[in-house]
């Protein structure tokens, strides 16, 4: 039973991770778990695992939104492995597959990212979880800063 337990969990917590603005009827459509259970789940992350899972907007249009992890620290690890949760697989196995490829992929990226902000400290930016922008990643973001630190030099 407590495999089963921690299953309802995980794909739940992959579905809010995975879903733009996530709400109950797109967790149980993405999971096909039922409403009372991703009720349940939520509630279990909460109390459970002190997740701190909040409601925005309004009662028929608002969402869901992590704003802490509580028990995962960052969060990284778990949010690896949520991201890279087969949810499609799970809807109809019920069993928890990870697609390799993604569970991969997240690491590197997670990598990639840290390797960035601390290049960019070393030059002089700050870099602390509030100031930093991870979209600086993207090809419109590292353009973007390209043309900042440029400007900067020409001053």
């Amino acid at each position: 039973m407590e495999q089963l337990f921690m299953n309802y969990e995980m794909a739940v917590l992959a579905a809010l991770l995975q879903l733009d603005k996530p709400n109950n009827p797109m967790i149980t459509e993405m999971t096909g778990i039922s409403s009372r259970r991703v009720n349940l789940a939520i509630n279990n992350l909460k109390d459970i695992l002190d997740v701190q899972i909040s409601w925005h907007g309004s009662k028929k249009t608002g969402f869901y939104c992590i704003d802490s992890w509580g028990a995962f620290e960052s969060g990284k690890a778990i949010r690896r492995r949520a991201l890279a949760l087969n949810l499609s697989t799970y809807k109809l196995k019920k069993t928890i597959n990870y697609n390799l490829s993604q569970l991969k992929k997240a690491y590197s990226d997670e990598v990639r990212l840290e390797n960035y902000r601390q290049s960019l400290r070393l030059e002089g930016f700050d870099t602390t979880a509030d100031s930093f922008n991870p979209n600086l990643l993207t090809k419109s973001g590292s353009q973007q800063l390209r043309s900042q630190l440029k400007k900067n030099l020409t001053r």
